[in-house]
């Protein structure tokens, strides 16, 4: 599914996992769809990739997902995964 978001806010969080410390970048995003708009911020889990070359650069502005899953995380807050296809 590919959706336009706003994004609200970018933040990192960390956890121990099995495997030690496991750091993700997270984008806060807001459904910018004129007609059926999601009500509520979800979030977006970013890629090494994609963390590298986007992270920190990217609040305020408008970008494409090309979310390939969508998944209940902390708090119940949903969280999508997939790729980040274009920032305009």
């Amino acid at each position: 599914m590919q959706v336009k978001v706003q994004v609200v806010s970018e933040r990192e969080e960390s956890f121990a996992g099995k495997r030690g410390k496991v750091e993700q970048h997270i984008l806060s995003c807001l459904d910018l769809d004129p007609n059926q708009p999601f009500l509520n911020t979800f979030d977006y889990l970013m890629s090494d990739e994609e963390t590298k070359q986007h992270f920190g650069k990217l609040r305020g502005k408008t970008v494409n997902l090309g979310v390939i899953n969508f998944e209940p995380a902390f708090g119940g807050r949903m969280r999508g995964r997939g790729k980040l296809v274009s920032v305009g």
